[in-house]
């Protein structure tokens, strides 16, 4: 199996690059991002729109309902699955997007860890009352990667980390590098990152958040509660979604609404990088300075890829 990822933080034009890569070297997109796999969910996370999956087959998008929960090992099967059938296609498959985990479960595999159903459920017994800010600081002591990657709202990411630690007594990080060193499970992949300075993206993501308000990402959320949508759905917990139903609920105002939604996202994006510098990239590309693709293709062109 052989493919390229480009990764990075959001809003650093992975997507843009993608499309122009694929296009060039005759490849196929398939998206790692754990929010586009939701149906309905489009402005928000700026999934590609019509025209550009019509000059790019995409793939791995508009998957789920908004009342389902997926996970990084039923993603990197159907991920997988797609990878083999562009290769099938004597196509490339360009792996894009920002959720790290994800692509790690592509790339990696996920390890097997073996947890008594019993013991699973004492477990989530023993922490059902304690509120996930404290389990979340629990989590820092314990495994302070984790707890970069997973966001401090994620009870159910954060449970995991913390139950895998207590009952294997290993952190959930320490798991991953012990995978990672399976031989033969990150063969055929070349990953390229995508990092602008950090005072640009702040400024970009703002301006994306903006775009889109203004595209009509209230409007879309309203459709979705409109059509029965619980903003409790696991689909509905999307970043910025939540801050967009209290907006349309009357709660915080458009600049309120907009500020919030930026701040985290930068928040967000601060973590993809932590994630990220810890993989094995072939090259960092700064945007601001050098075409990503032209990169990319010298570096492909050179064979020193790693």
């Amino acid at each position: 199996m052989s493919a390229i990822a480009i990764v990075g933080p959001t809003a650093a034009g992975k997507s843009a690059a993608g499309i122009r890569l694929a296009e060039q070297i005759g490849g196929e997109i398939v998206s790692v991002d754990s929010r586009q796999v939701y149906r309905g969910l489009d402005i928000g996370t700026a999934k590609p729109g019509i025209d550009e999956m019509r000059r790019i087959p995409h793939h791995c998008i508009d998957i789920l309902d908004l009342t389902e929960r997926g996970n990084a090992e039923w993603f990197a099967g159907l991920a997988r699955e797609a990878i083999r059938s562009i290769e099938a296609r004597s196509h490339l498959p360009v792996l894009v997007g920002g959720s790290g985990f994800y692509l790690r479960a592509v790339i990696h595999g996920l390890f097997p860890v073996e947890l008594e159903a019993s013991v699973r459920r004492s477990f989530a017994a023993e922490i059902r009352e304690t509120p996930t800010e404290l389990l979340y600081e629990r989590l820092a002591r314990i495994d302070r990667e984790s707890h970069a990657r997973i966001h401090p709202n994620d009870r159910y990411r954060i449970v995991r980390a913390l139950e895998v630690h207590d009952l294997t007594g290993t952190p959930l990080s320490e798991h991953f590098r012990r995978q990672e060193r399976v031989p033969g499970n990150s063969r055929g992949f070349t990953i390229f990152g995508l990092a602008p300075p950090r005072g640009s993206l702040r400024r970009v993501i703002r301006e994306r958040t903006v775009s889109m308000y203004d595209a009509g990402w209230p409007r879309e959320v309203s459709a979705l509660l409109d059509g029965g949508a619980d903003p409790a759905w696991p689909g509905m917990q999307t970043l910025g979604y939540p801050d967009i139903v209290a907006h349309l609920g009357g709660l915080i105002d458009r600049e309120q609404t907009i500020d919030r939604i930026a701040s985290r996202t930068s928040q967000y994006a601060k973590r993809q990088m932590t994630w990220f510098r810890k993989e094995r990239i072939a090259a960092w590309i700064d945007p601001e300075k050098e075409d990503p693709v032209e990169t990319i293709c010298k570096v492909l062109d050179r064979g020193d890829a790693t």
